[in-house]
């Protein structure tokens, strides 16, 4: 027996398991007891974390270890994760995080056990012979006598102070995120975890994600279930209301907040600004002398690095995590992207509620798991939904076209980022309408989604339409990338550089809530031209093309070979499609480029003009050809490829490099001597030159589509 005193170990294990594994508990315990072992078992319900009793509480800190049932059902109780947490924690504090916790584990795959440290140290299966568990107990006994003292009172609370009042409570729904919660404990203490990976600084760590993804609810999870490593107080900030404020306003609530906080500690706040007001705090956490923990809630977009510093925790004994909805801040700290809820979790979440009655409701309810693609707080506001209504219903009522059932109810306080409302418009930064490029990026990636779209493809339709300049495009789309990418709105593709998707749930509020249909319908359109030609064959280069000619061309899709390949295929052409490809070509047979044009004569601004009026004719066509719905078409990928594929290249590297050069003329000198000057003069007539070999083959395609051959009629007529 341990001397008496205040940490008199009074037990030997503390078992912890999910009342599903009952059974197990009752052949497993009996053995313990056989061998002397005083044993606490853990059986009250417990659903959240006010309701962890001061009984669970003491009987952990006067156990030695934990013994963790860890069965699949294990990790949905919220009660079993925080006993687990507190022997972890324990461990952490003598050295060794996996000291005080042993794992048993009845599943065939240790895929569900977290954090990471657990899965290989002192993991044990379940005996599959009677006989077998005496041989188990056996092994807890003899890790048991190694250790003479409790856990004691090191996480001896689950709750602890919360500056500003009033603490997060958290939500009894809460459901997954497991894995995440120990990779934000990870990321905060690499510092000083002797066990733990030593990569990234510690100390500061991210949650990121689109709106109602669950990152406040996460990051208020994390701080109620791992209270105990932070004796110091959880110091909580929120800046959602800032989300569309300009950054000297979101430091200035920030200071605020701050000086909430010192004067609620009882210190004297002194006449300073914000780098004052921490230095004062610093000071008096140092003196204080234990851990805590700073969470800054909904950062904005578009702070810069020195005010991203101010929002650290002021002294090292802080741990600090914060959210947001960008993903621009990735040199702050450790990133934690936040997925969607995997399938068991979300349907756990969408049932909440009301089970499904039958195997078709089960169905029913499994396809708007998958609808909404593991949103948490949209499955909230169906789950409360689902309370009044079959899930077969439901889901009818989320696809009708003409009403959406997302806008019709906030969530509950405390399922979504406070003040955010379960809307499908609340995933939109503001109303799309008119023709902006980002807009014009989200309206091309809804129509795509779920596949993603490459930046080439989106510069190819942007390009193509008004009011959008060729030459623009490779500067407008980056920029709107940026932007799109700080609003958390943009998913990168994992397997390709570039390359971007966007949630289904903003794809659906992108179709349901533009302003301007029209203009979503002919990106839609232009898009679908766009790629059409991309799943044809790749073109043979025209004899006589350089090698940087050679290598865009291949990345471009479709010259003649392909595309009569693919009209051979089809049905014969129109009598629109006819005449546009006649008039298309009539505009190509005259321009400079399949007119050469001899190296004294000319104006390079002139063939660039007229080169660019032959953009904008291609771009017409391509309209024209959007508001043909009749059968298959020949002429958009032609004219895809000829504006994409060649004029736009050449367009976007000659037009900006005359332009600057242009900017330089002297007053007294004409424009073409000007020019004439232009130490890369030589080189854009070679540009021109090279053209002409791809141009004629796209004005054979025109003349095999339309059935008269101009440049033939040309040469017979000379």
């Amino acid at each position: 027996m341990e001397a008496p005193g205040p940490f008199r170990a009074e037990w030997d294990v503390f078992v912890s398991y999910s009342r599903s594994d009952a059974q197990k508990i009752d052949v497993l315990v009996p053995a313990l007891r056989d061998l002397g072992l005083r044993v606490f078992v853990d059986d009250t319900a417990v659903d959240d974390f006010t309701s962890i009793t001061a009984t669970i509480t003491e009987a952990l800190s006067r156990s030695k270890i934990l013994l963790a049932l860890y069965s699949a059902d294990y990790p949905q109780r919220r009660a079993c994760q925080w006993e687990l947490t507190y022997a972890y924690l324990a461990g952490q504090h003598e050295g060794d995080p996996r000291r005080r916790t042993l794992v048993i584990n009845p599943e065939p795959s240790s895929d569900h056990v977290h954090p990471m440290e657990l899965r290989d140290a002192r993991h044990w299966p379940w005996p599959s012979m009677p006989k077998a568990v005496s041989r188990l107990a056996e092994r807890v006994a003899a890790h048991v006598n190694a250790i003479t003292t409790p856990m004691g009172e090191l996480a001896h609370a689950p709750f602890v102070p919360w500056l500003p009042a009033p603490a997060r409570t958290g939500s009894a729904h809460f459901t997954g995120r497991l894995a995440e919660q120990w990779r934000v404990h990870t990321a905060l203490h690499r510092h000083r975890a002797p066990l733990v990976a030593q990569a990234g600084a510690g100390r500061a760590a991210q949650l990121r994600g689109m709106p109602g993804i669950g990152k406040t609810l996460l990051a208020q999870e994390y701080a109620l279930h791992f209270s105990s490593a932070y004796p110091g107080g959880i110091f909580w900030f929120d800046l959602h209301h800032c989300v569309e404020a300009q950054p000297a306003e979101v430091m200035t609530s920030y200071t605020e907040q701050i000086s909430t906080v010192i004067s609620a500690l009882g210190l004297e706040p002194p006449l300073s600004t914000l780098p004052g007001l921490l230095s004062h705090l610093a000071v008096a956490l140092g003196e204080r002398g234990t851990h805590c923990l700073w969470v800054v809630d909904g950062v904005p977009d578009g702070l810069s690095d020195d005010q991203l510093h101010l929002l650290r925790g002021p002294h090292l004994l802080s741990a600090t995590l914060i959210t947001s909805r960008s993903l621009r801040y990735t040199s702050f700290a450790e990133s934690i992207d936040i997925p969607p809820l995997d399938d068991a979790d979300g349907f756990r979440l969408l049932t909440a509620h009301r089970l499904p009655q039958d195997d078709l409701e089960r169905a029913a309810a499994t396809a708007l798991v998958h609808d909404v693609d593991g949103h948490p707080q949209s499955l909230g506001l169906l789950a409360e939904l689902a309370a009044h209504s079959d899930f077969i219903r439901l889901r009818n009522r989320f696809h009708v076209p003409a009403s959406d059932v997302l806008t019709s109810r906030r969530p509950r306080t405390g399922t979504g980022e406070p003040g955010s409302h379960a809307r499908s418009t609340g995933f939109l930064s503001h109303p799309l309408s008119g023709q902006l490029p980002a807009d014009d990026i989200l309206r091309l990636l809804a129509t795509a989604s779920p596949e993603p779209l490459p930046r080439a493809t989106l510069e190819d339709v942007l390009s193509t339409v008004s009011p959008y300049d060729p030459w623009e495009v490779t500067s407008l789309v980056p920029e709107a990338i940026e932007t799109l990418l700080g609003s958390g709105a943009l998913r990168p593709d994992r397997t390709q550089q570039q390359t971007w998707t966007i949630h289904p749930l903003l794809a659906r509020a992108v179709r349901r809530h533009d302003t301007d249909t029209a203009r979503q319908e002919d990106l839609r359109r232009i898009l679908l031209h766009t790629l059409t030609p991309a799943l044809q064959v790749r073109a043979p280069v025209p004899t006589g093309t350089s090698a940087a000619s050679a290598a865009s061309a291949a990345s471009r899709p479709v010259t003649a070979p392909a595309t009569q390949a693919m009209a051979s295929l089809s049905a014969p052409p129109g009598t629109v499609e006819r005449a546009a490809a006649f008039d298309l070509q009539i505009e190509l047979v005259t321009r400079v480029g399949v007119q050469t044009l001899a190296a004294d004569q000319g104006s390079l601004r002139e063939a660039l003009n007229s080169l660019y009026s032959l953009f904008a004719t291609t771009r017409d066509v391509l309209h024209r050809m959007a508001r043909e719905t009749t059968g298959p078409l020949t002429l958009p990928g032609i004219a895809a490829n000829l504006a994409n594929g060649y004029l736009r290249p050449f367009l976007a590297t000659w037009h900006p490099a005359l332009q600057e050069y242009e900017a330089t003329r002297p007053p007294t000198a004409s424009h073409v001597e000007h020019e004439r000057q232009w130490e890369r003069s030589a080189d854009m007539r070679a540009a021109l030159t090279e053209l002409h070999g791809p141009l004629t083959a796209v004005s054979k395609e025109l003349a095999t589509l339309c059935g008269i051959d101009l440049l033939t009629a040309q040469t017979d007529e000379g």
